[in-house]
């Protein structure tokens, strides 16, 4: 089990005596919640919802503790919810359909768990009188171009809509998470695993977000504590070119041998060359405090915004850019690389 740093140690005291409760909670987020919660001993259970039953036995196989609880279900299903969420104090909504390809071919099943799901995580939290419900959101919901990003972007309105009641609601919105299920790096690393001598890079151009799995922890910890009527929280993060990645790592292939080429293939429906993940018209109404970005909801639909107010944007594209020095160091610490036999 992993050992908190002081900082994360004094973010997961507030958990203190509480019963969380994770959607989603077999992926990459859930899971590493799921740990980092476990190795704070002040947390009083932390409870995983997921419909997935083999990720289910692989979890409590990872984990012994007693306070780890394990609930088949389904966020579509609200009675469901209504049964598992009893006594929870904190509920993370991690569950998601994500895969871009996916929800371009079948986007009624992105609604359904994404826009759907998210509504009854929300009313049954409502109804148990759970104290606080953060959900995880993406850069891809920032002036959506796929479906994925559009059922996102309506998740994000779906929960703030709850606001204002007893139940507190916030939102936590990210770039590419470096180890998560489905991003690049694990994609490429599969890839060199498996013997290909390609990596395919959609366009040159390419910039994301990037952050780390125990950085996406710690702004769900922020998002805990600060929220009230929820407010969206974005880590002000760096940016690294695909392209600059898939050289470093199928370098370190050729190191071993292997006759890597790094291709660029065209990019494919719904792809953005750069993200977003605070808009223009989201800066006239968000505040940064430290490496944090605070988006605000309008408190009446008539609010207006004052004529002329200069808009910035977070975009990948202008944002403090990863060098491959620093990429390298990254993919090393996090055990991005993959495992050579010489």
């Amino acid at each position: 089990m992993s050992k908190l740093n002081p900082s994360r140690t004094g973010m997961f005291g507030g958990l203190k005596g509480k019963h969380v409760f994770v959607t989603g909670g077999t992926g990459s987020f859930g899971s590493t919640f799921v740990e980092l919660g476990l190795a704070a001993r002040e947390v009083a259970s932390v409870t995983v919802f997921s419909r997935d039953e083999q990720k289910h036995v692989a979890l409590r196989r990872r984990f012994s503790d007693r306070r780890l609880r394990m609930t088949l279900g389904d966020v579509r299903d609200l009675n469901r919810l209504r049964f598992a969420m009893r006594g929870a104090d904190i509920v993370f909504n991690a569950a998601a359909i994500k895969h871009v390809h996916f929800t371009e071919a079948h986007p009624m099943e992105a609604v359904q768990t994404n826009v759907v799901g998210a509504f009854n995580v929300c009313q049954a939290a409502t109804e148990l009188g759970v104290g606080v419900v953060v959900t995880l959101s993406t850069d891809k919901a920032v002036e959506p171009v796929n479906a994925m990003g559009m059922s996102k972007a309506l998740q994000e309105r779906v929960v703030t809509s709850f606001a204002g009641g007893r139940t507190r609601f916030g939102i936590v919105r990210y770039g590419n998470v470096l180890s998560s299920n489905g991003s690049v790096v694990p994609y490429f690393k599969q890839l060199l695993e498996s013997g290909s001598n390609r990596l395919p890079v959609t366009d040159r151009r390419m910039t994301r977000f990037v952050l780390t799995l125990k950085d996406s922890v710690d702004l769900v910890l922020h998002a805990i504590k600060h929220c009230r009527f929820g407010e969206t929280y974005v880590l002000d993060a760096p940016a690294f070119l695909i392209w600059d990645v898939a050289e470093i790592m199928a370098a370190r292939a050729r190191a071993f041998g292997r006759k890597v080429r790094v291709e660029e293939v065209g990019v494919r429906p719904g792809e953005k060359i750069h993200e977003t993940l605070v808009s223009p018209e989201e800066m006239r109404h968000a505040r940064r405090t430290g490496k944090t970005w605070c988006i605000r909801p309008y408190s009446s639909t008539e609010k207006l915004s004052p004529s002329g107010a200069k808009e910035g944007r977070l975009w990948s594209a202008d944002a403090c850019r990863m060098t491959k020095k620093e990429i390298t160091a990254l993919l090393e610490r996090e055990g991005c690389f993959p495992r050579f036999s010489r």
